[in-house]
């Protein structure tokens, strides 16, 4: 009785002895001796200061020093463990990090509780989340510096990250935390594009669709979504990759573009109606066969312009041209007057213009002449891409059978210049023209590049 109770030296404490992290032992209520393993004396050697860690509190950096001191302050209580991230001061100026573990527990054979203090070296770990941390905070600044909406989404559809553009564009506070739908967020009109865009870039393609979005008081912004997937070492889709860029004024340009368009259009088609006046009121016979050719030459033209007109002046497909060009000929059965061709291949402006009118003319002849002329006869008009040395080729044939016996024309006219040589203004194009007995045929042919486009195909 009355004497000073020890810690007893069992033998885990000899066992700290080989354990790396420095360790110690020490009475919870401050009385008796502490046991410091081989590590820990070893660190307070090189520290300069003695074993008792209360004596290393002068050495931890000041923005660390409240943590340590809360850390021991609130494992007094048995059963409890606690923990604190520090900075320790070396002699040469130096600091490194440790983490402090704090157990407070019972030792065996002893009625005097102990805590134990681990401290274990994470320096190199912080340095590492430093680095870390200084990359994305790059990455952040790198991606709030871009004008576009940049997004990354979790194959549910649910936003992980937006950088700032984002945040503005869809009224989401930037702290938020995310784990929203990105869909929500955007007007019901993009509902059922979007979710086909996340389905098909969940499942590995990049994707791209038109969307809007609209915040309170603010005009409508229109949006060019494009989606690609992150793939994992697997191959598997880990996350989606969204950048939305603002073609608001882009779209305003389109449709002023478009307004004027058909104001042009209606202007031309203008010009054409006081020509074909000037004409009637011109010549002494206004009912003379040739001003009748005159007319429908210009409604071919006027055709044509309505198709590219209607295309935004992209071009017209080969199909639309064959179909407005040959509706001259009136209300022929299908058996008859045949069309035959790819419906995706669609001419460049210039050459919708040069072959419609060439069409236009074989179809006039036809029905004079032609095998449209009597009730047997048949014309077919087809075309499609062929694959030769230099590259694609775009061939087009018209033919005629079942006519009258069709004889060569004594003298080449106009219509001859519209069918023949006015479509080999186009670069590398060939064409003939032969009177058959059977009935005529016209073939056409360019290199694919200067004819025709197609979204199908690559040329």
């Amino acid at each position: 009785m009355g004497q000073t109770q020890t810690l007893p030296r069992d033998a885990s404490y000899l066992a700290f002895d080989l354990l790396p992290d420095p360790i110690c032992v020490e009475p919870a209520n401050g009385a008796g001796s502490h046991h410091f393993n081989t590590a820990w004396k070893h660190h307070a050697s090189a520290l300069g200061i003695p074993n008792d860690f209360s004596k290393w509190i002068p050495i931890v950096l000041p923005p660390d020093q409240a943590d340590v001191t809360r850390a021991l302050r609130e494992s007094t209580a048995p059963d409890t463990t606690r923990s604190a991230t520090f900075r320790i001061r070396y002699p040469d100026g130096q600091y490194r990090w440790f983490l402090l573990r704090i157990i407070h527990r019972a030792a065996p054979g002893c009625d005097i509780p102990s805590r134990l203090l681990i401290l274990t070296d994470i320096h190199e770990q912080k340095r590492r989340e430093k680095a870390l941390l200084q990359k994305a905070d790059i990455r952040d600044r790198m991606l709030n510096v871009s004008v576009d909406c940049i997004k990354e989404i979790a194959t549910d559809g649910t936003l992980v990250h937006m950088n700032a553009a984002g945040c503005d564009a869809l009224g989401v506070d930037s702290t938020s935390g995310f784990g929203m739908r990105w869909l929500d967020l955007l007007p019901p009109e993009a509902q059922a594009p979007g979710n086909a865009a996340l389905r098909d870039a969940a499942e590995g393609q990049n994707v791209r669709f038109v969307g809007a979005s609209q915040l309170p008081g603010q005009p409508v912004r229109h949006w060019d979504n494009m989606l690609t997937p992150l793939l994992n070492p697997d191959q598997g889709v880990e996350a989606i990759l969204c950048v939305s860029r603002d073609v608001t004024v882009q779209r305003e340009h389109e449709q002023r573009i478009a307004l004027l368009l058909n104001e042009l259009n209606h202007r031309s088609k203008n010009m054409l109606a006081i020509f074909q006046a000037l004409i009637r009121r011109t010549v002494p016979d206004a009912t003379a066969p040739f001003v009748k050719v005159l007319e429908q030459r210009i409604t071919s033209i006027a055709r044509s312009q309505d198709l590219l007109i209607h295309g935004e002046w992209t071009g017209a497909t080969v199909r639309d041209v064959v179909t407005s060009q040959t509706v001259v000929a009136g209300d022929f059965p299908a058996t008859r007057l045949r069309i035959e061709g790819d419906p995706d291949l669609q001419f460049v402006p210039d050459t919708a213009d040069r072959i419609g009118l060439a069409i236009y003319e074989l179809t006039t002849n036809a029905i004079k002449y032609g095998a449209l002329s009597n009730d047997t006869g048949t014309v077919t008009v087809s075309w499609d891409l062929e694959a030769e040395e230099d590259g694609p080729v775009f061939r087009m044939c018209w033919k005629e059978s079942g006519g009258p016996t069709v004889t060569q024309p004594e003298r080449r006219g106009f219509g001859s210049i519209v069918i023949e040589h006015n479509p080999r203004s186009i670069p590398g194009a060939s064409v003939s023209c032969s009177h058959e007995p059977d009935g005529t045929i016209w073939t056409f042919s360019a290199p694919a590049e200067n004819v025709v486009r197609c979204p199908s195909r690559l040329f």
